[in-house]
């Protein structure tokens, strides 16, 4: 009985020593989670104010390097000024040279032609937009008409193909260099290079189109397409045309 109640006493014990070690285990591991809660919250702190430092870092700099450019356009753009004045600045008169009544009579006139120039093209590329032909081989024949009689070149002329006319134009119609080879046109010139123009571009419409069928509808609508792309290269070439040459100036 003695030695029954000596185990049952060992027995409890060791269940009260076991307890409290695993109270003891268990207070230890809450301990160790807090702490490393502490310093993940510590790491993170860090972390933010790094981040914030170097946007922070960032944005001054892109804000000082904005600024030396703006410095660095604006000196160049009093260094251009300073030198546009010296270089109009008239000695006899003590004034720009730019603000003289010839130079102002002049820069009137400059812009008057432009706006001619421009209206000349819009008024050819209208004309060339809406004019219908018989035929396409009609066409033809009146262009290849026009190149024998006005601009036949020097070796058609030795092939007996048409008479050589000596307008220093030969070959116009049909080369590039020739009319768009000049800095400035004479009247003739300038007609030569709406030839060109008409070699290169001419696709209008013949009047057999001017329908209400089926055929002609389908017809017309080809056409278009292909108006489209050759109203582009007429008006690039009619621009370079007038660009080359002095409009009368109506004052309209």
């Amino acid at each position: 009985m003695t030695v029954f109640r000596a185990c049952v006493i060992a027995a409890a014990v060791a269940c009260g020593l076991g307890a409290v070690g695993v109270a003891r285990a268990q207070s230890m591991s809450a301990d160790t989670l807090f702490k490393d809660m502490q310093n993940e919250s510590s790491a993170w702190s860090v972390t933010t104010k790094q981040t914030s430092l170097s946007a922070n870092v960032m944005g001054t700099s892109d804000l000082d390097s904005k600024k030396q450019l703006a410095n660095a356009l604006g000196a160049i753009d009093m260094s251009n000024r300073v030198t546009q004045a010296a270089i109009d600045f008239n000695p006899m008169t003590g004034q720009p040279s730019s603000i003289l009544c010839s130079a102002q009579q002049n820069g009137k006139l400059a812009v008057e032609a432009r706006s001619q120039q421009q209206m000349d093209g819009n008024r050819l590329m209208a004309s060339y937009a809406s004019t219908r032909v018989g035929s396409r081989a009609q066409a033809d024949t009146d262009r290849l008409t026009l190149h024998r009689g006005t601009y036949c070149t020097v070796s058609e002329s030795k092939s007996g193909l048409c008479a050589l006319t000596a307008n220093g134009m030969q070959g116009w119609d049909v080369n590039y260099q020739g009319a768009f080879g000049q800095d400035t046109l004479a009247p003739e010139g300038e007609v030569a290079g709406y030839a060109y123009v008409s070699m290169l571009s001419d696709t209008r419409a013949e009047v057999k189109t001017d329908c209400s069928s089926t055929a002609c509808a389908s017809a017309q609508a080809s056409q278009l397409a292909a108006s489209a792309a050759s109203s582009m290269v007429a008006n690039s070439l009619v621009g370079q045309i007038t660009e080359r040459r002095q409009p009368i100036l109506t004052g309209q």
